[in-house]
């Protein structure tokens, strides 16, 4: 396995159109870690990676050292963002006397091999604790240690990460500050194994599946993934998107912090095209009815633009305007697509995060206590797909009555609903009805009923009566795995981890001490819970 790095590999993990005069020492540094593996080493990393992939953590390595050896404030970032959540510099591991925030340290090292072996694949989970970790921490602290007061400031590298949306026109300044926020999110080494990894792989999954197609179709493939990365996907690490790192790494001082760090979600959805005026286009999102004014600072093509039009269109709030990104269609109207998008959970989903969260909040907590009292005071229920749709639709009716609606209040909301378009109901359960899956159903605070199949023996419950024996998959798969949301991951641990063997052992047990940043890390976009509740007639 005779192999050595070169300038291709470090730049790699750098931005593009970057080159340094420090590059050729650092490369160096990077070199002597990837030597200093013996043979048994890297046949365990072999384990979890190809040789590439090793060439490439020791570069993500000396990344870290020469990020703090040049203030590129990158892992500080993370030890803010980290401290700011936690109240405590890392996690898993204790700090003592020689953790010295500013400098480099074994801790940070060992955390970093853990994040890069257990990012770059998910087939095996290496876990923090284990000896084979600090062994190789303990190499290449050494190694960095030996260079710590020769290593050069790279001046270069700093800049790339500075940021001014001033410096271009009012017209541009949104669009400078997603370049950015590309930048921090695609062009740095922390996110590398992480951000970057899954964009590429996304980006050559859609390629493959739309080769044949225009060239046209295809780039606008690509930009809708890039844009979806840029503003909705968040990072393993603390399960935080783009926005998030680049205000991190400006800091609270900077200009442009309170721009960055409230730009929202992007929106992709179809709109009709309703009216514009000198400085606006009105858009109704369809699905929800909720307008949106679009700054014409953000869009061209005013010409393709006929009143009721259906518009796919991506839409971002910057500044306290909605800005065109991404991809844009006009279509004529057509009452189908209208009738489809307003009975699409998914399609009203899109603006959910915009409802008034303190209403939201206030229906969910009604529901929960309705739940609670059909449920026999249980958030939780074990049923069999025969039972599942009874149960639902006999919850629906209990809500429905505890509410003590008149007849009157009853047929006024079925036709807010209907002018509304909305005919939703319950048809999407029957396809359980005649299969023989086991379901475990969850009323979530945050969102609603969830339920969840194949995973009884998790939940040693009296309330079970399908549990046989405890299961380390189905524990497993509640832990890591994203479907399953974080609040029902968290009322599972919580209430059952006592009576799990699961728990009772290392490294298991240790888990708990830092459960919510393994979830964040496990669950990454899930792991924080978007409501698809959005209210209907809304007058915005």
């Amino acid at each position: 396995m005779k192999k050595r790095v070169y300038i291709k590999h470090w730049l790699k993990l750098k931005p593009q159109n970057y080159s340094g005069k420090t590059d050729l020492h650092y490369l160096k540094i990077a070199n002597g870690i990837y030597s200093s593996l013996d043979y048994d080493q890297k046949m365990t990393l072999l384990e979890f990676m190809d040789t590439d992939d090793i060439i490439d953590l020791c570069c993500f390595i000396t990344c870290y050292y020469e990020d703090v050896i040049s203030q590129t404030n990158i892992w500080r970032a993370f030890k803010i963002l980290y401290a700011a959540t936690y109240n405590k510099p890392l996690p898993f591991y204790t700090v003592g006397a020689n953790y010295i925030d500013e400098e480099i340290n074994l801790e940070d090292v060992a955390l970093l091999l853990w994040y890069y072996i257990n990012t770059i694949q998910d087939e095996k989970f290496l876990n923090p604790y284990n000896k084979f970790i600090f062994n190789i921490a303990k190499q290449i602290m050494d190694r960095l240690d030996e260079d710590y007061e020769y290593a050069p400031e790279n001046k270069a590298l700093k800049k790339c990460y500075e940021f001014s949306s001033k410096v271009v026109s009012s017209s541009d300044q949104f669009y400078n500050t997603r370049a950015y926020l590309q930048t921090i999110f695609f062009e740095s080494y922390l996110l590398y194994p992480d951000i970057k990894r899954r964009l590429d792989h996304d980006i050559l999954t859609s390629i493959e599946a739309h080769l044949h197609e225009d060239l046209d179709l295809q780039m606008g493939y690509i930009r809708e993934k890039t844009e979806t990365y840029t503003f909705n996907t968040c990072s393993s690490l603390l399960a935080l998107n783009a926005k998030d790192w680049a205000s991190a790494i400006l800091g609270a001082s900077h200009a442009d912090y309170n721009a960055v760090s409230n730009i929202s979600s992007k929106i992709t959805s179809l709109f009709q095209y309703k009216s514009q005026s000198e400085t606006d286009v009105t858009l109704q999102h369809i699905a929800s009815g909720m307008l949106f004014k679009m700054t014409k600072k953000s869009f061209d093509n005013l010409e393709d633009l006929h009143e009721d039009n259906i518009i796919y269109i991506g839409l971002v709030k910057y500044e306290e305007e909605w800005w065109f990104s991404g991809n844009f269609t006009a279509y004529p109207f057509d009452a189908n697509i209208i009738l489809d998008q307003k009975n699409s959970p998914e399609a009203r989903s899109e603006v959910s995060f915009l409802e008034n969260g303190q209403e939201v909040e206030s229906l969910l907590a009604v529901q929960k206590q309705a739940f609670l009292d059909f449920n026999e005071g249980s958030l939780i229920a074990f049923l069999n797909s025969k039972d599942l749709n009874s149960f639902l639709e006999g919850f629906v009716a209990f809500y429905n009555d505890s509410l003590k609606l008149t007849t009157k209040e009853k047929e006024a909301a079925r036709k807010r609903a209907k002018s509304d378009g909305y005919f939703g109901g319950m048809d999407g359960l029957k396809e359980w009805e005649d299969n023989e899956d086991l379901f475990v159903v969850f009323f979530n605070p945050n969102s609603g009923i969830e339920f969840y199949d194949d995973i009884v023996n998790a939940f040693p419950d009296k309330r079970n009566p399908f549990f046989i024996a405890e299961k380390k998959e189905d524990i497993e798969a509640i832990l890591l795995t994203q479907i399953y949301s974080t609040e029902f991951t968290n009322y599972f641990v919580e209430h059952y981890k006592d009576q799990l063997a699961y728990f009772k052992i290392e490294p298991y047990k240790s888990y708990l001490n830092d459960l919510d940043f393994l979830l964040r890390f496990w669950k990454k976009d899930h792991y924080k819970t978007k409501s698809a509740m959005v209210l209907t007639n809304e007058n915005q």
